[in-house]
């Protein structure tokens, strides 16, 4: 299996960001939220876009319905992306509340949270 999306880098500039999104398709959603500004691109196969605070990248999301197959490729499409944003040995799980399921990085400063179908994922810079 391989990730369709693009990476977007946590922690980078708006306008390097802005390109990676322009990659995928020239148009871009901009929703202007109370703490931060959020940019999403969509074609056929997924969804991926960015929180954007201060001109700095601070989270990641992904909508990728890839692995849907079985539990075991919906497994390994985490682990891929965890692996974007550090090595798995560095990954911990986090809370498990039933719905979203949290994991941390204290390496990289970086958090993942997914939902119960592990479509939607995305990934908190703390620093």
């Amino acid at each position: 299996m391989q990730i369709k999306t693009p990476h977007i880098p946590l922690n980078i500039a708006l306008e390097d960001a802005l390109e990676i999104l322009k990659g995928v398709s020239e148009t871009i959603l901009k929703e202007v939220e109370e703490d931060a500004t959020f940019y999403k691109v969509s074609v056929s196969d997924y969804e991926c876009g960015f929180y954007e605070k201060g001109n700095v990248v601070i989270a990641t999301w992904y909508n990728d319905p890839e692995g849907r197959d079985s539990q075991d490729e919906l497994n390994l499409k985490v682990s891929l992306y965890l692996n974007r944003y550090g090595e798995l040995d560095d990954w911990e799980d986090g809370i498990n509340n039933g719905w979203i399921q949290f994991f941390n990085n204290k390496k990289t400063g970086v958090g993942l949270s997914y939902g119960l179908h592990k479509d939607v994922l995305r990934f908190n810079y703390f620093g």
